[in-house]
């Protein structure tokens, strides 16, 4: 996350509100943070003399807290962007709840599985406005509109194929018995098989 503010703040200098802002309407499907954390890694960057913060009016009798990057904060982006990235990891309790799902009821399952879906489409429909609003002329930092378009890219086609197999799964589970098996029947093996054989080649490489 300290890298992240880094990034948004090469672009501008922000109040630490606007910074906590930014980051839950533009980086929250692929870096995810609470208000809390985000207040703590702004003060963070400070400390480590990558930003400067200074104080402004916001008001009467009110101030606020206003960050910018520092030359030391722009080489510590540099370096970071040179290295390579870390391992990509999900977060999903859905998944945690499928992973369980022996403990309960197909219905329950079933259910987390809609649920599941319903979250990926609403998070299609976010990029979908967002990339309505650039081709519309009124998207944010349009400069930066070809890097936004990778990303939203990516993460439509990601979530739009969690929304499309967790649909799918949902109306498969919608006619079992029970969640509890015993070894591998024909289904799982069927399922099993088709991840094998459309990733056989690349494994072997």
């Amino acid at each position: 996350m300290s890298y992240a503010l880094l990034g948004l703040l090469s672009l501008r200098s922000w109040t630490g509100y606007e910074l906590t802002q930014q980051v839950r309407r533009s980086l929250t499907h692929v870096w995810p943070a609470s208000a809390a954390n985000l207040y703590r890694e702004q003060q963070r960057l400070v400390r480590l003399g990558w930003a400067s913060v200074s104080t402004e009016a916001a008001g009467p009798e009110r101030t606020r807290n206003r960050y910018t990057i520092t030359p030391a904060g722009r080489s510590a982006l540099q370096a970071w962007l040179d290295d390579n990235p870390g391992p990509t990891n999900l977060e999903s309790e859905a998944f945690l709840r499928i992973w369980f799902a022996d403990a309960g009821t197909p219905d329950q399952l079933a259910r987390t599985l809609r649920a599941q879906a319903t979250e990926a489409r609403a998070t299609v429909d976010h990029v979908v406005e967002l990339f309505e609003q650039y081709l519309a002329g009124a998207g944010p930092f349009p400069d930066r509109a070809h890097l936004n378009a990778i990303v939203g890219e990516l993460i439509a086609e990601l979530f739009g194929q969690l929304e499309t197999r967790c649909s799918a799964l949902a109306a498969e589970v919608d006619q079992w018995p029970s969640t509890r098996r015993k070894g591998i029947d024909a289904a799982t093996r069927a399922s099993m098989e088709r991840v094998v054989a459309a990733n056989r080649a690349t494994l072997r490489t």
